[in-house]
């Protein structure tokens, strides 16, 4: 890793991770509160979709992207007030009271209990805690949520110093990755809410060509390894005869 004596990576290198962290900061948004005018408003009118096909390079993420534009071009122009109220519902489900047992939080996904605030919440809070970070209101947001290990991950892409690149490594391969991609699955298996199914394979994609990029970077290759038995459970929560949504970009199509 070409670094100058700041530890920064050099130029090239700080301009794509800046620009990840410019594509995390709308993940963060997506997952962090309910959709609302603005948003739908701003990701259909300022053409930030066309920046995330213009960012992303794999055909997983591309997809996403796409079944994202699907999803905004089936709701109604303006947005009124129930499909604000439709998807306020979707997230409350997903995110609030877990209707559907969709873990949020690492600990959800990589304990046998199953149950939040467990050790990866305080493992995450170290490596938050090296850099300054500090959860606002764990109590109500873990330190192992979604939206606060993305925020996480935004910082040190925003830093662009060799042990960010390092450190970023480390927390995707032991934290957020080693469970997001479980998540996406089961959000994908919903019948309704396909804004959100969108949001969360849109998620998992960009955030695994991260590590790509990363790889590039640090030279730290994925680790092999077999899946935690402790996350079998819950990634067949569901009859395994549910059928997936219909969505334009992921599904296939006859």
């Amino acid at each position: 890793m070409a670094a100058d004596d700041k530890g920064l990576l050099n130029k090239d290198r700080r301009v794509q991770l800046e620009q990840a962290a410019e594509f995390i900061s709308v993940l963060a948004r997506l997952h962090d509160r309910e959709a609302d005018a603005e948003l739908l408003n701003g990701l259909r009118e300022e053409k930030v979709l066309v920046w995330m096909a213009e960012l992303v390079e794999t055909e997983l993420a591309s997809k996403a992207v796409r079944a994202l534009e699907a999803s905004l071009a089936d709701l109604p122009t303006p947005i009124d007030e129930e499909t604000i109220d439709t998807l306020a519902a979707e997230y409350t489900d997903i995110y609030l009271t877990h209707n559907y047992s969709i873990g949020t939080t690492g600990s959800v996904w990589l304990t046998d209990e199953h149950l939040e605030r467990q050790q990866p919440m305080f493992d995450v809070r170290e490596l938050y805690d090296h850099y300054g970070i500090k959860v606002e209101n764990w109590r109500i947001r873990p330190d192992d949520h979604l939206v606060c290990e993305l925020q996480f991950v935004q910082h040190l892409c925003q830093l662009g110093t060799v042990n960010a690149a390092l450190d970023m490594v480390y927390f995707l391969d032991k934290h957020l990755l080693s469970w997001l991609p479980d998540f996406a699955e089961l959000v994908a298996r919903r019948p309704t809410a396909s804004f959100y199914i969108a949001s969360a394979l849109l998620t998992n994609g960009f955030m695994q060509e991260l590590r790509d990029l990363l790889e590039d970077i640090t030279g730290i290759e994925r680790p092999v390894e077999e899946p935690e038995a402790s996350n079998e459970d819950l990634t067949t929560l569901y009859d395994a005869e549910i059928d997936r949504p219909y969505m334009p970009g992921i599904s296939e199509s006859w």
